[in-house]
């Protein structure tokens, strides 16, 4: 995994993506199936790429359940 810390959105709440299918998200080039985000309300936010589909399918279930089964 990777992570990357940065300041913007406000409020992102925690949720795990796939790469956008144009590439603009395509983390330069590194392997990868998704990423899990979130920031704060004063925008400190994360980003952390996740390499495995198995992982991604764990977080993503773990969110949903957390989330009452919204995405």
């Amino acid at each position: 995994m990777k992570e990357i810390t940065w300041k913007g959105e406000k409020d992102r709440r925690l949720q795990v993506c796939r790469p956008c299918p144009c590439g603009c998200d395509d983390r330069g080039g590194r392997p990868g199936v998704g990423y899990l985000i979130g920031s704060d309300e004063e925008g400190n936010g994360f980003t952390i790429w996740i390499e495995t589909e198995e992982v991604y399918q764990r977080l993503e279930k773990l969110l949903m359940e957390n989330n009452g089964g919204k995405r």
